[in-house]
């Protein structure tokens, strides 16, 4: 049996989800539950089905779900079918461990905070070097991992003296085209450039987004240099990158058009930039307005 282009079998994820989409327990669901249920689930075998159960972990569910990041409302069900499937196999033996233990959605309150200017300078000097261009990369365009993955060095197109990067976003088949930053433009100068992808393993090959997000949750758990960036996920780069441009005083509108997101999602992106900003503006003042009371008193004393 196939579902989803990933070979079911029984010690496979793939075969798992099979599992629990004829159970009694799945057939006991709403109705509109179900349908819900099977086209997510679908996208997860789709992605993590040849897994097989023993290697199933949060990091590789929190992948998925980072692959879903701009679409909230798909990420929210994604996770909470993926946590009743959990519920279900745990109980039957069928998986080893948890596998959403900690996983977060952007839908469920959760998400992916920016990374701060010390975090990237953290990873960009201590991770290994093939992981470090990712991070530059990523924080400099804004662009989702399964974008980055597959841009090339003919990509590279300059215009009206600029250069920049031409992408095809692999979601939605949007046409963008991103000038390169200074920092960006001066790490590419850097780059061994060899024909065809920007990013590369070690051993020379191109990634997938899931091998991605996998490197970097090894890397970023494993080495003690790295201890400070434990919440951080790549996705979070894309805030990152959207963050810079709103404190810069880049519009909504010219952000929307730069990182080829809706002005809706711009804001939800900036959230925790924008309260954090806004806090401290807040602060500002009423630290101004004590100020101006203790002077008053010293005056009238």
């Amino acid at each position: 049996m196939k579902r989803g282009g990933r070979r079911a079998t029984p010690d496979s994820f793939a075969g798992v989800i099979g599992g629990y989409l004829v159970s009694e327990k799945f057939k006991r669901l709403a109705p509109s539950t179900q349908g819900n249920y099977r086209r997510h689930l679908s996208l997860a075998q789709s992605v993590l089905g040849d897994r097989d159960v023993e290697v199933m972990r949060p990091a590789l569910v929190q992948a998925f779900l980072d692959g879903l990041a701009d679409r909230p409302a798909t990420q929210k069900v994604a996770q909470t079918a993926m946590k009743a499937l959990e519920r279900w196999a745990i109980r039957l033996d069928k998986l080893p461990r948890q596998i959403t233990l900690g996983t977060e959605a952007v839908g469920s309150g959760g998400g992916h905070k920016p990374w701060t200017e010390e975090q990237i300078r953290t990873a960009i000097e201590h991770a290994r070097p093939d992981l470090s261009r990712v991070i530059t990369l990523a924080a400099n365009t804004g662009q989702r991992g399964s974008d980055l993955v597959r841009m090339r060095w003919s990509d590279l197109e300059t215009y009206e003296g600029r250069l920049g990067l031409n992408v095809v976003t692999k979601k939605v088949g949007l046409q963008l085209w991103i000038p390169l930053t200074t920092e960006l433009g001066e790490a590419l100068t850097s780059w061994e450039r060899q024909p065809g992808f920007i990013l590369r393993k070690p051993t020379g090959q191109p990634w997938t987004r899931t091998q991605l997000s996998d490197a970097w949750t090894k890397e970023r758990d494993t080495n003690p240099a790295l201890a400070s960036l434990a919440s951080c996920t790549l996705h979070g780069l894309r805030s990152t990158a959207i963050v810079r441009l709103r404190r810069a005083g880049v519009s909504t509108g010219l952000i929307s058009s730069l990182v080829g997101l809706s002005e809706n999602m711009v804001n939800r992106y900036c959230r925790f930039a924008v309260q954090r900003d806004n806090a401290i503006a807040a602060v500002i003042q009423l630290d101004g307005t004590a100020r101006e009371r203790l002077n008053d008193r010293g005056r009238k004393s």
